[in-house]
């Protein structure tokens, strides 16, 4: 599905995998009752960012389920990634470190979520780091997404803040690094 991807939407939602393939986190959003939630909540557009995966969520067009506010894209690749985040209110990503700081840049209401079958799986460190100083929701358990997100949308429509915001990033650290090894 190849629709335009800039809205000015009440509320979007993306979801992405980035360039790789984690099809057990794609497979546990297509649900009914997931794109039901997300119409409840009166969200008007979903992006699903699929990556390489071969799963294409499609439940959403099922007949069973009437969605009133609620459009949803797939993609496979985002070409303008950043305008998509810039865009989204939420997003639920896996754990890449480019996906997870870009979100976090943008000061997004994040759901990160591990992919579990990688082997020294660095991902689940990142998350726990960043859950533990409150800046990211951890979904642990992929079959519980739908809850896990639900709970954190009931508790936002109550006026709490969740989350931390993260700092503005310092772009000088870098260069200050290498002049530093560089006895500059």
């Amino acid at each position: 599905m190849d629709k335009t991807i800039f809205s000015n939407s009440k509320k979007q939602m993306l979801i992405t995998v980035g360039t790789t393939k984690f099809e057990s986190l794609i497979k546990n959003i297509d649900t009914e009752e997931f794109y039901m939630l997300l119409d409840n909540k009166n969200f008007t557009k979903l992006i699903i960012q699929k990556g390489t995966g071969e799963y294409f969520p499609k439940k959403f067009l099922s007949e069973i389920i009437n969605l009133k506010n609620l459009s949803v894209e797939v993609h496979d690749i985002l070409p303008n990634f950043e305008d998509v985040i810039k865009n989204s209110d939420y997003i639920i990503s896996h754990g890449g470190a480019g996906n997870v700081l870009e979100s976090l840049k943008h000061r997004k209401k994040l759901f990160v979520a591990v992919n579990n079958l990688l082997m020294d799986n660095h991902q689940v460190e990142l998350a726990e780091a960043l859950e533990k100083e409150n800046y990211v929701f951890y979904i642990k358990n992929l079959s519980e997404i739908k809850l896990e997100v639900e709970n954190v949308l009931n508790l936002e429509e109550r006026n709490f803040k969740l989350l931390n915001e993260y700092p503005d990033f310092n772009l000088d650290v870098i260069p200050n690094v290498i002049y530093s090894i560089l006895d500059i």
